[in-house]
């Protein structure tokens, strides 16, 4: 009994950091460095993907739209990642949109100076929704 009465302390203070550890798993986009390239926020966004920390990485992929949205290259390659996040969550609805908007952009005038791999995971992730969706 005496020991268990130690442990209650112990353990309470590790859920704490536990929770806090939890809660700081998502950045604040604003205390990003601004000098973080498009390629490092890139490569933290599949970081946090690849861990299933699906908020972390939208928004290092938002940051490189926020940022470098002007580069369309760069900007297509963002969305696709967000749009990849829906449909991994299945929210389709959410989904549908962009991917719509990533193969239209391709269709367009300049489409064809954007990376060409994007067209065709858009165009897999698009064929994964479900018709009635």
């Amino acid at each position: 009994m005496k020991h268990r009465k130690q442990l209650l302390p112990l353990a309470a203070a590790l859920g704490t950091a536990l929770a806090v550890v939890s809660c700081s798993s998502v950045p604040d986009a604003s205390a990003l460095p601004p000098e973080m390239s498009a390629i490092e926020l890139s490569q933290k966004g599949q970081e946090a993907l690849d861990r299933n920390k699906y908020a972390a990485a939208r928004v290092y992929y938002q940051t490189i739209i926020d940022r470098y949205g002007t580069d369309n290259s760069l900007l297509t390659g963002a969305e696709f990642e967000i749009a990849h996040i829906f449909v991994k969550q299945k929210k389709w609805d959410e989904a549908r949109p962009m991917l719509e908007a990533i193969i239209a952009r391709y269709e367009s005038a300049g489409g064809a100076a954007l990376p060409p791999e994007y067209l065709v995971l858009a165009r897999n992730d698009l064929a994964k929704i479900p018709l009635d969706q």
